[in-house]
């Protein structure tokens, strides 16, 4: 099974408005934007954004990040027969500054990491094609977080890699692999959350 559905949805303001608030804050939007690529990609039914900007993403008063605008979301079934078993690596399908996808690609594999790229590309990085905020949501780290953590923003750009850029057999599939460190950067950046929602 692999189809589309639309889902829209008003919880609070977007990632768009919300762009300016301290660096920590939107780090911690950061955290869950990874984490929701994460949830997506590996759910029962994968869930494939296909229009990431930071518009279609608002954050509740609780502080938690929702899809308010799912226009596109590809749907697959990966227990499927028939599929290819190896990763589908987004590798921008010709497009640099831009979020593109084949959805014979995205429906023809069991896994892909096309939510990490759109979320790293689109939103993160310091070259994001967000037009909302083009230097990316992390934009502008407080010196410690540089100095504490050197690692972090060269994460957010290897999470955000094109193919056609700096193409080898070892960096793309690595996509995966730089989110998750990103997101345990992130979770050491941020004050521990309490138990309480």
């Amino acid at each position: 099974m692999c189809g589309r559905v639309i889902v829209e949805d008003y919880v609070g303001p977007t990632l768009t408005q919300l762009s300016q608030v301290p660096w920590i804050v939107r780090a911690d939007y950061a955290r869950q934007l990874l984490e929701m690529a994460q949830d997506f990609s590996d759910a029962e039914f994968r869930l494939y954004l296909t229009d990431v900007s930071l518009d279609n993403f608002a954050v509740s008063h609780h502080g938690e990040v929702k899809v308010i605008d799912a226009e596109n979301i590809v749907l697959v079934d990966p227990s499927i027969h028939g599929l290819d078993p190896a990763e589908h690596v987004n590798d921008g399908f010709g497009c640099r500054d831009c979020l593109s996808f084949s959805y014979e690609d995205l429906c023809g594999h069991t896994s892909s990491d096309h939510n990490f790229f759109a979320v790293c590309k689109g939103m993160l990085s310091s070259s994001a094609f967000s037009q909302d905020l083009p230097e990316g949501l992390l934009h502008s780290p407080p010196s410690w977080v540089t100095k504490e953590h050197p690692l972090l923003l060269s994460l957010v750009e290897d999470c955000a890699s094109h193919s056609f850029s700096d193409f080898t057999s070892h960096s793309l599939p690595m996509r995966r692999k730089a989110a998750a460190a990103l997101h345990e950067h992130l979770l050491t950046v941020l004050p521990k959350r309490g138990n309480s929602s």
